[in-house]
């Protein structure tokens, strides 16, 4: 497999290129802005084979270690939920309404702990395993 190092390097030097010119350019420069979220757009799909490919090339038990260590991060921003069923009491229509309001302070506590990302890269991992042919262990 040839050396992606200076490919990845441009990559992630135009991405940075990109950042910089959207948050100096105007706010009524529409065409500009789209056809740079465009290009951004593209860079990232680069980027994520690139990820891919390094995946391809690691072992499969750094793959398991990596996969605990995600686990174990997905279980400690879960425990920092709040227990909506504690909060409910005794299901009165106000209790509902609060339930709805702890919905939303869990996804931002989700959100701002990157557990989409990590549930993502579980999932990417565990099928990296799984076409390997690589017994992946349950959850603890």
């Amino acid at each position: 497999m040839p050396d992606t190092s200076a490919d990845v390097t441009r990559v992630v030097a135009r991405l940075a290129d990109i950042q910089m010119r959207l948050l100096d350019i105007p706010d009524d420069a529409f065409a500009e802005k789209y056809r740079l979220i465009e290009e951004r757009a593209k860079l990232r799909a680069e980027a994520a084979n690139f990820a891919e490919m390094i995946d391809f090339e690691r072992s499969d038990d750094d793959m398991l270690r990596e996969l605990s260590a995600l686990r174990s991060q997905m279980q400690s921003i879960e425990g920092k939920r709040i227990d909506l069923v504690k909060q409910a009491g005794g299901g009165s229509m106000s209790g509902e309404m609060g339930n709805l309001g702890g919905v939303q302070i869990n996804k931002g506590i989700d959100d701002a702990y990157g557990l989409p990302r990590i549930k993502a890269r579980i999932g990417i991992i565990k099928g990296t395993l799984s076409d390997r042919g690589v017994k992946v262990p349950e959850a603890d």
